[in-house]
């Protein structure tokens, strides 16, 4: 449905009042007594009533379609018709009510007002940040406008209205455009109040800031710091008397108060810097003199101990770390001997592990000592090829496996190279070359079955059903399978050692399912 085509509800007329209305009574009084022309009057009371009814129809069917007007507005435009008592006065026109031009009316009213509550929307929202701080000839022009509409309204010169309305309405949201520069500008020239030490300037602009921005932080916080900037002033004062009075622990004192107050203020944070610096140099002297002294002493720790509280107390000074230096290089250079001494000692028993240790911890003292990371890769390599070896020569039936058995050898042959061999590593490598020529030599197995189970040797071969089978197998384990059908499976994994002169295995399925 249309706009034009909304429903509405019809107009509540009054009955018409005054003099027109008498005038039309009268005849009606004066002919009743005579029955002056009754039976005229009868033939066209039906046709009168018809042709009424069609109007009334045409009325309240038709007329919705050509305006679009709330029930409320026809009576506001139906009340804004002059009263029967304006009507009656002499000299006053008697308008026909039309409730086209009553909605018309209406609808202008309607649009008067919704332009109106948007102008007080704009005019509160400026009154709350307030406007007549910062643009007061502006606003007050704008409520000249506004005012001159109000006028225009009452005299129901609603167009009119509407525009001067809406004149008013533009010039208050041009006034509201500029929120966000008064504020930056009240903000910027509160800042600058503050860093020339301008107290009452500065809380004047910020507090203005405040009032067209409430929930800033940053000027929340600049005006805090413009209201606390009197008494540090006067912390200031105080902080220079004790400087001059060589009292500078006293001025520190008052100058972290001021600082405390403010700590962006930077004057006072300058003041309490060069204090702090006065009294870090003093006390970093001290630390020093008290390093040297202890290292003169042979006391390490103790000039160690000095020097990093001379570090701590000034740490951009080059002098505390070249004195720890110092100190560290003359009693580290006894605890790498001790512990290169122990490396050597375990390099000779053969104690691979134990050389590791040792020369780990001098890495972990001075990790630029070249002949520990020497030892140490050394004694990395020991330690594996060492545990390789032991585990070799730990499960010879490994071999069986053509894989480890060539690794094995190849083992064999690199520790052979080493240059320097120990007892110790020479007796592995005998048991170990000796254990690689005997894995290669097959022992005499001899399989015994039922003739009824089906065998299998695992990596070796498929043999069927038979009595006995004789394998000639090199040392090393395996796994014989026998399946025959009714039967449980068996599995039996026996080894053959290098040591073994022969061998039996039984297997046969005898369990039934």
């Amino acid at each position: 449905m249309s706009e034009h085509n909304k429903k509405v509800e019809p107009v509540r007329f009054e009955p018409a009042s005054g003099p027109a209305a008498q005038r039309e009574e009268a005849p009606s009084r004066a002919a009743s007594p005579a029955r002056v022309g009754s039976a005229a009057s009868e033939k066209w009371i039906v046709p009168a009533l018809v042709g009424l009814l069609v109007v009334a129809i045409g009325v309240f069917f038709w007329l919705p379609s050509l305006v679009d007007t709330s029930p409320a507005e026809l009576e506001a435009a139906a009340q804004a018709q002059p009263s029967r008592a304006e009507a009656g006065r002499p000299g006053a026109a008697v308008v026909e009510a039309s409730p086209y031009n009553d909605a018309q009316l209406a609808r202008q009213r309607k649009e008067a007002q919704d332009v109106l509550e948007k102008l007080l929307e704009v005019q509160f929202k400026l009154e709350e940040h307030g406007v007549t701080q910062w643009a007061a000839e502006d606003f007050s022009a704008a409520q000249a406008q506004a005012t001159a509409a109000d006028e225009l309204y009452r005299q129901q010169e609603f167009e009119a209205a509407i525009e001067t309305y809406q004149a008013a309405l533009e010039a208050m949201q041009a006034i509201e455009g500029r929120i966000d520069q008064v504020f930056a500008d009240s903000l910027q020239a509160g800042q600058a109040a503050l860093l020339s030490d301008q107290a009452e300037p500065a809380i004047a602009a910020l507090e203005l800031a405040i009032l067209l921005k409430p929930d800033d932080p940053e000027a929340l916080a600049a005006l805090e710091r413009a209201r606390k900037l009197e008494p540090l002033l006067e912390l200031l004062l105080a902080a220079n008397a004790a400087a001059d009075d060589d009292d500078l622990d006293g001025a520190r004192d008052i100058l972290k108060e001021a600082t405390s107050l403010d700590p962006e203020h930077a004057g006072a944070a300058a003041q309490l810097a060069s204090v702090e610096r006065a009294i870090t140099r003093r006390n970093f002297n001290r630390a020093m003199s008290a390093g040297y002294q202890a290292l003169d002493d042979e006391r390490f720790d103790e000039a160690e101990r000095q020097f990093k509280a001379a570090q701590a107390i000034m740490p951009s000074a080059s002098e505390p770390s070249g004195a720890i230096e110092q100190t560290r290089t003359a009693r580290t250079q006894a605890q790498i001997e001790a512990w290169r001494k122990r490396a050597v000692a375990a390099e000779e028993r053969e104690d691979w592990s134990k050389a590791v240790t040792a020369y780990r911890e001098i890495l972990d003292i001075d990790s630029t000592v070249v002949f520990a990371r020497n030892g140490l890769a050394r004694s990395n390599g020991r330690v594996q090829l060492d545990q390789r070896i032991k585990q070799a020569l730990a499960k010879p039936e490994r071999l069986s496996d053509e894989r480890i058995y060539a690794n094995t050898q190849a083992l064999y042959r690199q520790a052979l190279t080493l240059e320097q061999k120990g007892p110790l590593m020479k007796e592995q490598l005998l048991q170990l070359g000796d254990l690689l020529e005997k894995a290669l030599i097959p022992i005499p197995v001899l399989l015994q079955s039922d003739e009824a189970t089906d065998v299998t040797v695992y990596k070796v071969a498929h043999l069927g059903t038979f009595r006995r089978q004789q394998l000639s197998l090199k040392p090393g384990v395996y796994t014989a399978v026998g399946v025959r059908k009714g039967y449980r499976d068996v599995r039996k994994k026996f080894t053959v050692d290098h040591e073994q002169q022969s061998l039996t295995v039984e297997i046969a399925c005898t369990e039934p399912i």
